[in-house]
This record gives structure tokens, sequence and C-alpha cells, in this order.
């Protein structure tokens, strides 16, 4: 069974936040930063947490992400070291070089009518990941 059929939606949330936030965290901090309702409930979701070796409790009641697992909406977001990217973000920026090297090495034929249309695929789908890299930062 995986790890986010047996995680509360809640765990999840917790888990999500401490990824993308990075370092130790207390229980206050993640019950006023997720709105939930209690430190109680907070310290139990850690709990699970620690439960499956996702999280480690440190020195001062604080805790930190242990283990990263793809889960929930973490999945659209790549780990290089502790740094925390959006996929999306990998996709424009490979798109958009591709993009203007094709204007700059091809100008004459870039310019051209057929070669518009080029042009205009690149920048659009551009776009759309920057579009799709600033949602996934939103629901974070």
């Amino acid at each position: 069974m995986s790890r986010e059929r047996r995680l509360a939606p809640t765990a999840l949330r917790i888990y999500r936040y401490m990824v993308l936030r990075g370092g130790w965290v207390g229980v206050r901090e993640l019950q006023r930063a997720l709105g939930l309702s209690s430190p109680g409930l907070v310290a139990y979701h850690l709990a699970r947490l620690v439960e499956e070796g996702l999280v480690e409790r440190g020195e001062g009641g604080k805790y930190r992400v242990k283990a990263y697992v793809s889960v929930g909406v973490l999945r659209e977001f790549v780990r290089l070291g502790r740094l925390v990217v959006p996929r999306y973000a990998f996709y424009a920026t490979f798109i958009g070089v591709l993009t203007l090297l094709y204007a700059f090495l091809y100008p004459w034929y870039a310019l051209s009518e057929p070669g518009l249309i080029g042009l205009i695929l690149g920048a659009f789908s551009t776009a759309s990941f920057i579009y799709e890299t600033m949602r996934a930062l939103r629901e974070q």
C-alpha cells in the first residue's frame, strides 16, 4: 500500500508544507501556516509522519523532513538537493531557450510567414509552462 493511501489529507498537507519550506518547523508554526484548528491536531499528524519515517523530531520539539516522497501536489515538483522546483519551470526554460535560439540563429526564416508559426507556437508553449509553474507555486 502506498504512503498516500495511509496518510490523511491533513498529514499530506503538513508534509507538503514541510518539504516546500525546508528546515526545522514547530507545531505552532505549522498550525498557523496551514490554518489548522489546534496544535494537538498538528502533533497527531506529525506523529503519523514520524511513524512512516518521513519526518524526524529534533531537539526543542521541532520537526524536519527525513525522507522525500513524491506524493500529491509534490509530483509537480523536482528536488535538486535542498531546492524544490516546479517541474514546469524546466519545460518553460527549455522551450523558451529553443524559441530564442531559433529566432536569433535563423532570423531570415523565423521572420518569414511560415517561420512565424514556429515563433508563435514556441512563445505560446513557453507562456503555458510559465502559467503552470505559477499555478504550482500558488498551490504550495
